[in-house]
């Protein structure tokens, strides 16, 4: 979720970009619980739809420069140009992600309740790192970090965030849930294009 500047005026996207995703996504979201009711059902739909498209825009906003590195045309550079706004789409869904939780635990199935200190800690620490690197995604908020602290806060929790999907993902395969296999695939293939941008840098 790396900060690019301001937007250009009349750019292609931008701003567009995050009135798409998350307005499609809040739609999805409505029409689940109009169809299926305020039940736990719907609000574990909404869970798993959230993850998953939390997943695709994080992995498209964390892998912007990778791909960029390795191949450079006219899709690549846009897609570099408006990493920030992807990244604020994720940041946006992600935390309605954490809202559906919230509203499982208090009302249907205490999902935090239950859930290990191990889990609750490195969860919480990639939420932390989300609301951070949101809210430096903007020129208000990132004017009071150096470059440099700016730089490692974004390539620091860009990485515990994509552990945290690693490890979801991973033990869902691991317990048999084999149609989570091309989501751990998705992981694994933005790691992979992060480790091999960086070592051609």
């Amino acid at each position: 979720m790396e900060n690019d500047g301001k937007a250009q005026a009349g750019g292609l996207w931008h701003w567009r970009i995050v009135q798409l995703t998350v307005g499609l996504s809040v739609l999805c979201f409505v029409l689940i619980f109009a169809v299926g009711g305020f039940s736990e059902e719907s609000t574990r739909l909404c869970i798993r739809l959230s993850a998953k498209v939390s997943l695709v825009l994080f992995s498209v906003a964390f892998s912007a420069s990778a791909v960029q590195g390795l191949l450079r045309n006219a899709i690549t550079v846009w897609w570099r140009m408006n990493r920030r706004y992807l990244g604020i789409s994720f940041a946006i869904v992600h935390l309605l992600h954490l809202a559906f939780l919230v509203l499982l635990q208090q009302w249907f199935h205490p999902v935090f309740t239950l859930a290990k200190n191990t889990s609750l800690f490195a969860g919480g620490m990639a939420y932390l790192f989300v609301v951070l690197m949101l809210l430096t995604s903007f020129e208000r908020f990132s004017r009071y970090l150096s470059k440099k602290q700016w730089k490692l806060l974004h390539t620091v929790g860009g990485w515990w965030i994509w552990a945290i999907f690693a490890s979801s993902y991973f033990k869902r395969v691991l317990h048999g849930e084999m149609e989570y296999i091309p989501w751990a695939a998705l992981v694994v293939v933005i790691g992979v294009l992060r480790v091999v941008a960086l070592r051609k840098k």
